[in-house]
């Protein structure tokens, strides 16, 4: 516990992966040997969609981008690889909430720190509750302003052959130029992007 390897589960009766942990999965997962072709699909979906895209994996209670690639536009948000972002206003938080049994989540997002990031950013545990069931069903994370005022995103699930979430991957832009509507549309091409991410990552 005390090297950070392992940390108490949120029940406080088990163990969990620590933040050490986390950190050598990064760094694994960074320098594997799928990362060219991993970078080459996002690059791919970047090209289509014109905004920037990234792979998140959860880490201790935030989401860890993994990988990214940013659009050619001057006007961008820098997120870069390595960043931490919340659970519980940004797109790929929530779908990675959404994915978790109902109950763990309950637990999970009873003990989440939700700081008001913006006016839309929901921060009662309820109606966290009532989104990401929502988003459980659809499949699609959501972030409406939530995060960042002025930036929208989507994400899809990257999963393994039993469903089970390994990665998200998301989209996200000003809203000067893709409003919340255009940011949904782009799932199709996220959902094809993911399939293929899904060979690379199993």
């Amino acid at each position: 516990l005390e090297e950070g390897y392992l940390r108490r589960d949120i029940n406080g009766r088990g163990y969990e992966a620590g933040e050490r942990v986390s950190k050598l999965a990064m760094k694994l997962l960074s320098n594997q040997s799928g990362n060219n072709e991993r970078h080459a699909i996002l690059d791919a979906v970047v090209r289509d969609i014109g905004e920037t895209c990234n792979i998140a994996l959860p880490s201790a209670g935030t989401m860890l981008y993994l990988d990214r690639v940013e659009s050619e536009w001057p006007l961008r948000i820098q997120l870069p690889t390595g960043s931490k972002v919340p659970l519980h206003c940004t797109a790929s938080g929530k779908l990675y909430l959404s994915s978790l049994p109902r109950a763990r989540r309950q637990r999970l997002i009873a003990n989440l720190s939700m700081d008001k990031k913006s006016d839309n950013t929901i921060t009662d545990p309820d109606e966290l509750m009532a989104e990401t069931d929502q988003i459980a069903k659809s499949k699609v994370g959501t972030d409406n302003e939530e995060f960042i005022p002025g930036m929208v995103a989507a994400a899809v699930p990257v999963t393994d052959s039993n469903g089970k979430l390994l990665a998200t991957l998301a989209t996200h832009g000003p809203v000067v130029r893709m409003n919340f509507d255009q940011a949904i549309g782009h799932v199709a091409r996220l959902r094809r992007a993911a399939a293929d991410l899904a060979c690379v990552l199993a």
